[in-house]
């Protein structure tokens, strides 16, 4: 899971609200192997998700899956899949992160938005994005 946070999500003027959290799941055949081969991108959209299974071809840079942040005006923001090419970020894992970092994930209050891989939310969006419907 790759997640995103953005302080806040408003597509048009007088809509939205403050905290934005979004995330993908990149599915892959096996973690114990040394190249795995990714079987579904499930990409989310405000407590939803879009299943890709197998994941378009086009969508990919070799183990790179190409995700977008779109707007889906007029109401909210999203992540979607894209052809186009873009950035690498840096990936920060949940265990690089100090105690006080992980502790703020897991109490912080977000109003609606929920911190998708916190340990309160984490097996349950796996769970969800899992079962979404290609």
């Amino acid at each position: 899971m790759y997640s995103w946070y953005f302080p806040k999500d408003q597509p048009s003027t007088g809509l939205g609200h403050r905290h934005d959290w979004e995330h993908v799941v990149i599915w892959i055949d096996n973690p114990d192997v040394a190249n795995p081969k990714i079987i579904a991108v499930t990409p989310s959209a405000h407590n939803g998700y879009s299943k890709y299974a197998p994941p378009p071809a086009d969508s990919m840079a070799g183990l790179a899956a190409k995700i977008n942040y779109e707007s889906h005006w007029p109401v909210n923001h999203a992540l979607g899949m894209t052809t186009k090419g873009g950035e690498f970020q840096d990936l920060i894992m949940w265990e690089q992160l100090t105690d006080d970092a992980r502790r703020a994930l897991n109490e912080v209050k977000w109003g609606a938005a929920n911190v998708p891989m916190n340990d309160g939310n984490f097996q349950n969006k796996l769970k969800k994005a899992w079962e979404t419907k290609a």
